[in-house]
């Protein structure tokens, strides 16, 4: 295929031209690494025409500028008179542009030009000298999934080592970096430190930011399978009993709000977000079954959940498609209101709203249901996640053992 390189003109305000080139077919640019078409240079020539800047608003009704030739009235350019600087500037640029133009089209058809292999080794030399921690800052805020662990990675990273460019992440960093999350304080705390799950949480994002970094080309080598990650201990989590939940739920509390999420959460095992924002438009019924169809928060994964006649009763009457089935309630409300309710009906137990979904899988699995379909209901990628319910019921059924003693 026969290669060209030629010369565009575009009009500019001020009655100019910027000069560009176009290279055909497309050419690799080792500072993108994307193939273009195009490459801009800083030549302009002095126009021998009037020309404006039109205002538009697009499709989307966003205001545009472009810069148009002005005619007379018989269709013609407005002509404009070039002072000699002009015409001399008008003549140097084009010797030089195309001085230019014909040194890359010879870069580009020259045998020895870099392969690709070549231009990501220079590309990679260049990235190494870019801060990693902007990085870092980069990939937490736009993280689409566990906000919380990727914010509270990329907060103890930079607490601890500041800007660090790309070239100093080692192993030696990392394994240091992970004994420093194992007797970490929070953030915002010189007394409480973090527990060790959420330091394997947030090791994992670091570790995750790492493998980022080295599919686009910012490292040379992949740390995953070279490092000791964090071992998480298994917590048996607090939660209500049934008999608790009814205890609670015929307890009298003001904030009726509060007692609709609790109940929901107890009868489909959903977590706050996705009863936060749960709208009309998202419950289905098919078959005389409800069904609520959505993307859960916290996975972004897609959710075929049935509920059960109760949970719909308790949702009331249908509104339009995009009103919320629930009030609107920040969490910190939820969990304030909720430490109140539990007092008032002599709960001492130590819960907050998300231990109302342990409580559906306990008293789903204490009631017989098979822990593979509660793992789907849950939204558990995995049933070793869900599994730790069922251990909490083995231990409930242990703890009968002496209920009957016959005294023999």
């Amino acid at each position: 295929m026969s290669k060209k390189v030629t010369v565009l003109k575009k009009l500019v305000k001020g009655n100019k031209s910027n000069l560009s080139l176009n290279f055909y077919p497309p050419v690799f640019n080792r500072k993108t690494g994307k193939y273009t078409r195009y490459e801009k240079t800083s030549y302009f020539l002095y126009n021998d025409f009037q020309s404006e800047i039109i205002y538009y608003n697009d499709s989307k009704g966003k205001k545009q500028s472009k810069v148009e030739i002005v005619t007379d009235k018989k269709g013609f350019p407005k002509k404009l008179i070039l002072t000699p600087a002009q015409k001399l500037h008008n003549k140097e640029v084009l010797e030089m542009v195309e001085l230019y133009r014909a040194k890359r089209f010879k870069e580009i058809t020259k045998p020895d030009i870099y392969t690709e292999t070549e231009l990501k080794s220079l590309q990679l030399a260049e990235n190494k000298s870019k801060i990693f921690t902007d990085y870092f800052k980069e990939k937490a805020q736009n993280a689409t999934s566990s906000a919380g662990a990727w914010s509270g990675s990329y907060g103890h990273f930079v607490k601890f080592y500041g800007n660090i460019l790309f070239q100093d992440i080692n192993k030696t960093l990392i394994e240091d970096f992970r004994n420093k999350l194992l007797n970490a304080y929070q953030l915002k705390s010189t007394t409480h430190k973090i527990s060790r799950n959420s330091a394997a949480s947030y090791f994992i994002r670091f570790i995750q930011v790492l493998e980022m970094a080295y599919d686009e080309n910012y490292l040379s080598q992949s740390f995953k399978g070279r490092i000791e990650w964090i071992e998480e201990e298994e917590v048996m989590k607090n939660f209500l009993t049934l008999e608790e939940c009814k205890i609670l739920f015929t307890t009298d509390f003001p904030d009726e709000a509060l007692k609709k999420y609790c109940i929901f959460a107890l009868l489909s095992g959903l977590r706050y977000s996705d009863i936060n924002s749960l709208q009309w438009c998202d419950v289905v019924e098919r078959e005389g079954i409800n069904y609520i169809f959505f993307r859960m928060k916290k996975t972004s994964a897609f959710q075929y959940h049935p509920i059960s006649e109760e949970a719909v009763r308790l949702m009331g009457e249908r509104k339009d498609k995009t009103d919320f089935v629930f009030d609107r309630i920040a969490y910190h409300s939820l969990n304030d209101n909720l430490r109140k309710w539990l007092s008032k009906a002599e709960i001492e137990k130590k819960v907050t709203f998300h231990n109302f979904r342990t409580s559906y899988a306990v008293a789903q699995l204490e009631a017989g249901a098979d822990i593979y379909l509660i793992s789907k209901m849950l939204g558990h990628k995995n049933v070793t996640t869900t599994e730790i319910y069922a251990r909490i019921v083995d231990k409930r059924k242990a703890n009968t053992i002496n209920n009957i003693i016959l005294g023999l």
